[in-house]
């Protein structure tokens, strides 16, 4: 088979129009968006593509992660926050316990 030959499957069931005479403005205007590419035109064309698709897809994978750990750096302040909460209330040391002295006989 050439190149650029079409195959059936089923022959019978095309359709062959006869053409009586050629029509020259429409040859005109196809010839006119003609473009003859060659295989290895057609091959970096088709590497560029993929090309420019792995690399938005990398950069959809980097937003995606810088995401992600954005929001797992929010969690973590909040948890902080969360287990800290009363640390500024209290003053830290300020407070006194019963190891330190205090009993409730020197209360009254």
């Amino acid at each position: 088979m050439a190149v650029g030959q079409v195959g059936f499957h089923d022959p019978k069931q095309t359709r062959l129009v006869h053409v009586p005479t050629r029509q020259n403005p429409i040859i005109n205007r196809l010839n006119k968006t003609r473009t003859i590419a060659s295989a290895d035109t057609l091959f970096a064309e088709k590497e560029a593509h993929l090309a420019e698709l792995r690399q938005k897809a990398r950069e959809k994978a980097k937003e995606v992660r810088k995401e992600e750990e954005r929001v797992k750096r929010e969690r973590k302040e909040e948890k902080w926050r969360r287990e800290h909460a009363y640390e500024e209330l209290m003053g830290g040391e300020g407070g006194r316990s019963n190891e330190e002295g205090w009993d409730e006989e020197d209360f009254m």
